[in-house]
């Protein structure tokens, strides 16, 4: 029996059999730029011609190339991203600018022109970095000038805020004299800074100063009222661990205001800290629901915050030590 397979002649390739070919061969060179593809690398430049000159001849021929076309495009943007990576791959743009001098290609040839276009793009991308950088410059120097103008805290007001820093911490640690010498520097940058003649005040009468002690507590007073400069001192006092003085004077605010919030407030710390935990709770409550109903939303979330932590302790009789 004849051997017909022994006599076929191969399949003759249509002109769009091989563009697609030599389409998917470039498809597929761009595809491993980055994988040590090496001198190999060279082959994409004249392989983009034969591609573009066989699509351009299968349209004229009124062949329908425009899947050819997309892909080719696809590919395109491919090498585009991957300029700098063709170059190393190749050894650096001289062994394109050589290549290209042997071919000598139309400009629109654009994949023979990598090395400009690369250097191009790196140029307009510098510019444009270039000029971000000055618009920001610019902008931070307005928002300098404004913050120095309008926003800038007062020298004083800085000074006085780091003197008394110090002062609250020298007195955490038993130097009193230490914190009623910050405390004396914080006014004089701010002399009638009510917080820090209390503070003063309470320091010279636990210095044994009580003569000076009042009157500057007589100007604090003067200049936050009777019940501000109450709260202050209780505060203050409770600071310090004085806890029955900073009772006295939470007391007495409520005496003098029954609806005030903040003295509820204040009550409740100093009750806390002398362990009346049942005082201290109903002090807090009663904060939070006078605050609620001025609207002193702040006074609201500390009470509501104190009494919670407080109801998480264990139990211990009104009275008792913490």
């Amino acid at each position: 029996m004849p051997d017909f397979h022994a006599h076929a002649k191969p399949k003759q390739l249509t002109r769009g059999d091989q563009v697609r070919d030599t389409l998917a061969r470039l498809e597929a060179l761009v595809g491993q730029l980055g994988y040590a593809l090496g001198e190999e690398a060279l082959n994409i430049p004249p392989l983009f011609d034969e591609v573009t000159a066989g699509l351009a001849e299968l349209q004229a021929q009124g062949q329908d190339v425009r899947g050819g076309a997309a892909q080719l495009e696809t590919v395109s943007a491919g090498l585009r991203r991957k300029a700098g990576i063709f170059l190393r791959e190749i050894g650096g743009a001289s062994r394109l600018q050589d290549a290209r001098n042997a071919r000598r290609p139309d400009p629109a040839q654009w994949w023979w022109f990598l090395d400009q276009w690369l250097a191009d793009r790196r140029r307009s991308q510098l510019r444009q970095l270039l000029q971000w950088a000055a618009v920001a410059a610019l902008l931070l120097a307005l928002l300098y000038m404004i913050y120095q103008r309008f926003l800038a805290p007062d020298p004083a007001i800085v000074a006085s805020l780091e003197h008394q820093q110090k002062a609250e911490s020298l007195a955490q640690t038993g130097d009193l004299a230490g914190a009623l010498n910050e405390t004396e520097q914080a006014l004089a940058a701010i002399p009638r800074d009510p917080e820090q003649l209390v503070f003063k005040g309470v320091l010279q009468q636990a210095l044994g100063s009580d003569a000076a002690a009042e009157e500057t507590f007589a100007a604090a007073e003067a200049q936050a009222g009777k019940e501000g400069f109450l709260i202050a001192r209780s505060r203050r006092y409770l600071s310090l661990g004085q806890t029955e003085a900073a009772l006295s004077d939470a007391r007495t605010v409520i005496e003098l205001n029954p609806n005030s919030a903040m003295g509820y407030l204040v009550l409740g710390q100093a009750n806390e800290g002398a362990g009346n935990y049942a005082e201290a709770m109903d002090a807090y409550s009663r904060a939070s629901t006078l605050a609620e109903a001025q609207n002193k939303l702040d006074i609201v979330a500390i009470a509501r915050m104190q009494l919670g932590m407080l109801m998480q302790r264990p139990s211990t009789p009104t009275g008792a030590g913490p």
